[in-house]
């Protein structure tokens, strides 16, 4: 039964291993993607587009140009931080490693106290009839 017992852990331990792993490597290719984009630096379109044109007369001239810096604007500012979306790999690696950590603790734990309960085990005694 203990060696049940372990084989199991083992085996958690392996799949969560590949789990954590996995997801980390994808996490770091999402990163390095995201970090990678860079929107389009002009908003030149964004007064005469036909999704926007509805807007025109109620906005009028000024407003419209207001809302195209607006758009502008964010535009610049998401490409001045979207870079560094690659930089949060690591940290959110070492959390991710953390988790991981307890996770197998908590393995571990569960694995000691079957093995304990285990080894509690009093055999069954068989009584044969004389």
């Amino acid at each position: 039964m203990k060696k049940i017992v372990w084989i199991t852990f083992a085996a958690l331990t392996a799949i969560w291993t590949g789990l954590v792993t996995a997801a980390l490597q994808l996490m770091h290719w999402v990163l390095a993607t995201i970090g990678a984009v860079q929107l389009p630096p002009g908003a030149g379109g964004v007064a005469t587009s036909p999704e926007l044109a509805w807007l025109a007369p109620w906005l009028g001239p000024l407003g419209m140009q207001s809302l195209q810096d607006g758009v502008l604007a964010t535009v610049q500012g998401f490409n001045a931080i979207i870079p560094a979306a690659a930089g949060l790999g690591s940290w959110i690696a070492i959390l991710v490693w953390i988790v991981w950590g307890l996770g197998v603790a908590g393995l571990l734990i569960l694995a000691l106290l079957l093995h304990k309960l285990a080894g509690r085990r009093q055999p069954v005694q068989q009584t044969h009839p004389i």
